[in-house]
């Protein structure tokens, strides 16, 4: 049944790319928008065309959030797969637990873990459910906390996926409590992170700073940038570059390009923080 099947959608589709070839050569041209750029083609030229996840019609950057997501899914769930022995990830802003449950199913088979984190109450909720729905109790540890540089108690706003930690209460908000990365770690006797994945609308250098470098030690960190919410949190781009000089790294994006300094508010996404080897 599944060949025929296959057979069948081969057709419609060998059928659906004569019929646009033959409209193509009626118009004079296949005409594609990609990159904010107008450009025809020969109607039997292979162009990279995506079904699910196509090239962007604007700048370069105009899908940054969905293509950087993408790539960065990819580079996670490749690094993760190569680690043979019991990996440890910290996803911090797990939301609904896209990466916790994929992640959780490659390490369940080492005995892995993860330690899945999110304050907002309603997505936390989902994550739990989702955890339990494959089977990854054992594997994924949820905690309904906050994530900073200081333990206490803070405000979330019930934003979904753009929720946003705060010192301010209001009507749209609810507590939390917050604890640091080093008090996770010793609650959950971990010395050695493999993969610490970051996506806190803003909160990034915070957390980042209750991590216990001095006896800890981390592989790689995947952490999403918002500079134009760093001040929300009392911190510019150049405590973002010093951070990464201090702890001797390299920041690329999921365009590979290299930030060494930030000085804008433009949305940067998914980075991945990388350690230069030492000097000899």
């Amino acid at each position: 049944m599944k060949g025929l099947v296959h057979i069948i959608k081969s057709v419609i589709y060998r059928v659906g790319v004569d019929v646009l070839r033959f409209y193509w050569n009626i118009i004079g041209g296949r005409r594609v928008t990609v990159f904010g750029e107008n450009i025809i083609l020969l109607p039997t030229t292979v162009f990279p065309s995506f079904w699910n996840l196509r090239l962007p019609t604007g700048g370069a950057t105009s899908r940054i959030c969905r293509y950087g997501d993408y790539v960065q899914m990819h580079s996670m769930v490749g690094y993760v797969s190569e680690l043979k022995y019991p990996a440890v990830v910290i996803d911090i802003g797990a939301h609904h637990g896209a990466y916790a449950i994929v992640l959780g199913k490659i390490l369940q088979k080492t005995g892995g873990r993860i330690i899945a984190i999110e304050p907002n109450p309603l997505s936390f909720a989902v994550l739990e459910r989702n955890v339990s729905l494959n089977g990854l109790n054992d594997t994924v540890y949820c905690e309904r906390v906050a994530v900073s540089d200081r333990a206490g108690e803070i405000h979330i706003s019930m934003h979904d996926v753009q929720s946003q930690i705060s010192d301010q209460q209001s009507s749209e908000s609810v507590s939390v409590d917050m604890v640091t990365l080093s008090f996770l770690m010793e609650k959950y006797k971990i010395d050695s992170v493999d993969v610490l994945q970051i996506d806190v609308e803003g909160a990034e250098l915070p957390v980042l700073n209750g991590f216990p470098w001095k006896i800890g030690k981390v592989g790689k960190i995947y952490c999403e940038l918002h500079p134009y919410a760093w001040s929300d949190f009392h911190y510019t781009g150049k405590d973002v570059q010093q951070f990464i000089e201090e702890h001797n790294m390299q920041c690329f994006d999921m365009y590979l390009n290299e930030h060494k300094t930030f000085e804008g508010l433009a949305y940067i996404g998914p980075t991945v923080f990388i350690s230069q080897p030492e000097p000899n």
